[in-house]
């Protein structure tokens, strides 16, 4: 009998079929559809296209694939077209593909997928490709795949532009977090844990997380975050200071245990608090602007949930 862990992972024939839907907007000189065209082909697989214009075309044409009957639905862009077109695909048996595209590729890079294109396009055109349920977060009726934040993350968010994106790549996010470290003041928060815990707290930035990656490496927001355990993780980062950014770093980096142990006075918890969640309620005084996905759409206070197992990714 397979764990319930096993059985996320799932095996299918090879697709007959895939609808790709592409943002224009990401600035990489790669022959796109000639590599497309080569593998498919190759494959025997039948491949259309669809072109995004503006937030919400992709969950459009998923939701379009879909009725058509494609067996997959591949996305082409950064991290927003991906959550764009996944959200058109929550909710059914429908696999996406994820060709990669953007500047920090952090869904991607959260599934270990290839990072080279040629790669990802292998992983549909073998006789059987393997699939991988992942957890999708909720904010109100907003799906997301990686986190939402409020206070120095969206910050960041608004400062990483696309001419910094285009000179440092996913760096750009680390320069503007550095940058808004000392601008960002302290909020209240009143946080309710699964409609059953109320927590009042001080501090300068508030995640929820989906998925643990953000983006440097292989550092993750804590090495228990993941994408598929029915959770969201909560964090609050209670100070912007130098001390509150390396217990921070520590947490990230699994070495917060050992730090504890060299030195039991040394606890993270005093400046980053940490919480396994299904279901949490945000309010903040000041209201608050929300980054889901690295877009900015929402402000507190926010009810957000988790939606297990409920998106098929290609792996």
């Amino acid at each position: 009998m397979s764990s319930p862990r096993e059985s996320i992972f799932t095996t299918q024939s090879r697709p007959g079929s895939i609808h790709v839907v592409i943002n224009p907007a990401p600035a990489k000189r790669t022959p796109l559809l000639a590599i497309l065209n080569s593998a498919f082909r190759e494959a025997g697989i039948k491949w259309d296209v669809s072109i995004t214009q503006e937030t919400g075309d992709g969950t459009r044409q998923a939701k379009e694939a879909v009725e058509k009957g494609f067996d997959v639905v591949a996305v082409y862009g950064g991290d927003g077209t991906v959550m764009d077109v996944a959200a058109g695909l929550v909710g059914t048996d429908t696999p996406l593909l994820i060709l990669g595209g953007g500047t920090g590729n952090l869904v991607a890079s959260e599934l270990r997928l290839p990072t080279h294109l040629e790669r990802t396009c292998d992983l549909v055109c073998s006789e059987e490709i393997r699939t991988r349920r992942i957890d999708v977060g909720m904010m109100g009726d907003r799906p997301f795949l990686l986190r939402i934040g409020c206070g120095i993350e969206v910050g960041a968010v608004q400062e990483a532009t696309r001419e910094l994106k285009d000179q440092f790549g996913k760096w750009a996010y680390v320069f503007a977090g550095i940058r808004m470290l000392q601008e960002t003041p302290e909020a209240r928060y009143r946080i309710v844990i699964n409609e059953k815990e109320t927590i009042y707290a001080s501090g300068v930035a508030c995640v929820v997380a989906n998925a643990g990656t953000v983006g440097v490496g292989r550092l993750t927001l804590a090495p228990s975050v993941d994408v598929d355990d029915g959770k969201l993780d909560l964090f609050l980062l209670k100070k912007a200071n130098i001390e509150g950014m390396f217990q921070l770093a520590s947490k990230m980096m699994g070495l917060e245990r050992l730090r504890k142990e060299e030195n039991p006075a040394v606890d993270a918890s005093q400046l980053v608090t940490h919480y396994s969640v299904e279901t949490v309620e945000i309010e903040t005084d000041p209201i608050l602007d929300i980054q889901v996905d690295g877009d900015i759409i929402g402000k507190t206070p926010q009810l957000i949930r988790t939606l297990p197992q409920a998106l098929r990714v290609v792996v």
